[in-house]
């Protein structure tokens, strides 16, 4: 009796311990932010949304990843899936985007809009894998932010001179690939310093925000407007042969020519030239494109201005 007093004690002792843990588990999973779930094999067992508080853990818990998730993504999560069972213990990285669009079971979950998530993965020893997410959309979007920053003129809005090189050689090395073509138009405001000295620095910055909203206006989406120089203007156009280019830097001039804007000391108007150059096959570049817009603009400014001129 003795012994089995002994035994019983211990059972008690024990179960009161697992009963601890599991509770202690309990509280963590209550005051984890991150969305948590148990999977086995690839079912998901449990669900904890934390801080995605759009999703339904009940209609995510009991279903099988291929229900949940699109083919891309479900092969990226595989794969580190995989990683994590072979090395038990050890912890797998991923970053990944959820988009309503393609996720429907997601969406009857809750999901309206984009979340990137990075994610964690564990293999437990009994074989089940948890999978740890956290939301770093806020993080995402500042990143986009400070890039955008980085590739945008802060004036007007248009993008950089840099932004625009990237851009250029991106596509002139795709338009050679395919045997597409492209156009680049080269904007300079026609004795811009004089709108300086005469109704100051003020006049001449609303000046260029103006042309660049009513740029946008006009181009086209796949069209890319940058700020050049301090009162010159790119934009680039692909898929826009040389014909085409000198018809969109007509239009672009009348338009500059066409603009009125109310300012104190009265109604402010400019001209612009505009020099074009198009892609001339495999061996033309990004660099050879600007530098004959450059020398179509230099003639246009020194024929009087206002003008459009384009190569031979």
């Amino acid at each position: 009796m003795k012994f089995i007093g002994i035994w019983s004690a211990g059972r008690v002792v024990m179960t009161q311990e697992v009963e601890n843990r599991a509770e202690r588990y309990e509280a963590i999973l209550e005051v984890s932010r991150d969305l948590l779930m148990v999977l086995d094999g690839e079912t998901v067992v449990m669900c904890r949304a934390g801080e995605s508080e759009w999703l339904n853990e009940s209609i995510v818990t009991g279903r099988d990843l291929e229900t949940l998730l699109a083919e891309d993504l479900l092969a990226k999560i595989r794969a580190v899936i995989a990683l994590a069972q072979t090395t038990p213990g050890s912890v797998q990285s991923l970053e990944y985007v959820l988009r309503p669009e393609q996720l429907p079971m997601l969406h009857e979950a809750g999901l309206r809009e984009p979340i990137w998530y990075e994610a964690r993965f564990i293999a437990t020893p009994a074989g089940e894998l948890i999978w740890s997410a956290r939301d770093i959309n806020e993080r995402k979007k500042l990143q986009r932010k400070v890039t955008n920053q980085a590739q945008r003129d802060p004036l007007t809005g248009a993008y950089n001179r840099r932004a625009l090189l990237t851009v250029m050689e991106q596509t002139v090395a795709q338009a050679q690939r395919y045997d597409w073509t492209c156009s680049v138009l080269l904007i300079d405001v026609d004795d811009f310093s004089s709108i300086n000295e005469q109704h100051g620095w003020d006049a001449g910055d609303q000046m260029l925000q103006q042309i660049v909203t009513g740029l946008y206006k006009l181009k086209r989406t796949a069209d890319f407007l940058a700020r050049y120089g301090d009162d010159q203007l790119v934009l680039f156009l692909p898929e826009t042969n040389h014909e085409q280019g000198l018809a969109a830097a007509e239009r672009v001039r009348r338009l500059i020519q066409e603009l009125e804007m109310p300012y104190p000391t009265g109604e402010l108007r400019c001209t612009a030239s505009v020099g074009v150059a198009g892609m001339r096959g495999i061996e033309d570049s990004a660099s050879e494109m600007l530098k004959r817009a450059e020398e179509s603009l230099f003639i246009a400014r020194n024929s009087g201005g206002n003008r459009v001129e384009g190569e031979a």
